[in-house]
């Protein structure tokens, strides 16, 4: 999910929440956004640029499957423990039933979890009605990934190999 997403949704969560407190509004913003800084500090722990318009390029052409030739490096999808659920939320909402102060900092790192991982149910079930296969070729031996083209409806969701993933993105540019 991109991150002004994410606030916004925090943005607008934290005002409904709490109206008449701007500072828990605040925390439901802050924890809700900031949580996205290990991304930064992964990718720059693993490539020594700790600029953070590098970060941002980065994270730009990460998605992309590349032009024929292109080799700049791609770290996968960059993610701490922290970006894990069970590890995250379990204790911390544990500890926000104790202490009323940690609260909008679990309602906010709640629905940022909430949206980085809504679409994991259709990815899932993208996979199995795939049956291992790319839609494209058929073939069982490389590696899947959806892949899903925004449309005003229904989102379209195809589970595709690297080739005939790219072959689709030329036919779609090509018009």
């Amino acid at each position: 999910m991109r991150f002004r997403t994410h606030a916004i949704t925090s943005a607008l969560a934290g005002v409904a929440i709490y109206p008449r407190s701007p500072l828990r509004a605040a925390a439901v913003l802050l924890s809700g956004t900031l949580i996205d800084v290990d991304h930064f500090v992964l990718y720059a722990l693993q490539t020594g640029d700790w600029s953070v318009a590098g970060a941002l390029v980065y994270n730009r052409y990460r998605h992309d499957p590349g032009l024929a030739g292109d080799s700049r490096p791609r770290y996968g999808p960059l993610r701490s423990w922290l970006h894990n659920p069970l590890l995250l939320l379990t204790p911390l909402w544990v500890a926000a039933s104790r202490r009323a102060a940690l609260r909008p900092v679990a309602i906010g790192l709640s629905l940022h979890m909430l949206l980085d991982y809504i679409w994991w149910p259709r990815y899932t079930l993208a996979f199995w009605r795939a049956g291992r296969r790319c839609a494209g070729c058929g073939r069982t031996d490389r590696r899947l990934t959806v892949h899903w083209r925004r449309a005003w409806g229904e989102p379209e969701m195809r589970t595709l190999c690297r080739p005939c993933f790219e072959i689709s993105l030329r036919r779609e540019r090509d018009g």
